[in-house]
């Protein structure tokens, strides 16, 4: 039985660099963003819609097939599996009750005000190329305020996937996700891959963050953002920086600086972003390893 793990969590904040780093260890597959939950979550909807299905439902067992899909999905000989889809946070009831078992989230987070400096970079470096993101069809798009607007929005590139983790805490779910900040594990990658090893409950396995070479690949084309969107810097592992204030203006840095809701969650925010107003705190959540 192979065992899987996901990964999730917010855009820019280091997903591809962990899932190559990983790769290192020869138990792990990793994977590039994933249609796993997608295929399952179409099983599990548009099982009764088939003719034999609803006839004869005794005929067959819909879990045991969707089990069956999760195990013999990914094309790999190695036994530990993590699969990344951002969406894993928000079906975390779905997939324990197909696989039996509390589900172990990876969730990649990073500073707000840096994540929307790494999209703002990328959409001045690839613009000439073709449209980014919807930058013709959103009036929105047209000045700075306006991306940082649109992305930060509860249904933005970064709002929606912040929404849903600050959700998966308000249900109850936080041990079941270890949030893996990308400015601390950059910055001490022994210590936090030992927590997540921890978290997976996995023997250690001596990675070499001096040596780190790209395996896992995405077809940036077909997420709107040019090129570059998935490429990670090889060789040795360096600390994240920062130009947010820089890049951004003291106006959105000051609205973003200090957001992160997983940083202490007895200061968490509230979950819209897309007016950035946060409230004093309300309650209180247990994370798992913070």
């Amino acid at each position: 039985m192979r065992k899987i793990n996901y990964i999730s969590g917010l855009p820019r904040s280091g997903s591809t660099l962990l899932c190559n780093v990983l790769l290192q260890n020869p138990k792990f597959q990793t994977t590039a963003t994933s249609s796993l939950l997608e295929f399952l979550l179409q099983v599990r909807d548009n099982w009764t819609k088939l003719e034999g299905h609803s006839t004869y439902p005794d005929g067959q067992d819909k879990w045991g097939v969707i089990r069956a899909i999760l195990q013999s999905y990914h094309k790999t000989d190695r036994p530990i599996i993590f699969d990344k889809n951002r969406g894993w946070s928000t079906h975390i009831e779905f997939m324990e009750k197909v696989t039996g078992e509390k589900s172990r989230i990876i969730a990649c987070v990073r500073n707000l005000e840096d994540i929307c400096t790494s999209f703002e970079k990328l959409f001045r470096k690839n613009r000439a190329d073709g449209e980014i993101h919807g930058e013709f069809s959103n009036t929105q798009m047209k000045n700075l305020d306006g991306r940082v607007g649109v992305w930060t929005s509860d249904e933005g590139v970064l709002g929606r996937p912040y929404v849903s983790l600050l959700d998966t805490i308000q249900r109850g779910l936080g041990d079941r996700i270890l949030f893996f900040p990308y400015e601390d594990w950059t910055a001490n990658p022994e210590f936090w891959f030992r927590k997540l090893y921890s978290f997976i409950e996995e023997p250690y396995y001596e990675h070499d963050f001096n040596n780190i070479e790209q395996t896992i690949r995405e077809n940036d084309a077909g997420y709107g953002w040019g090129s570059d969107l998935h490429e990670i810097k090889t060789g040795k592992l360096v600390p994240a920086n920062s130009d947010a204030l820089k890049v951004l203006g003291k106006s959105w840095y000051d609205k973003l600086h200090n957001t992160e809701f997983w940083k202490d969650i007895k200061n968490q925010s509230t979950p819209s972003l897309g007016d950035i107003k946060y409230d004093k705190p309300k309650s209180d959540f247990e994370l798992y390893g913070r």
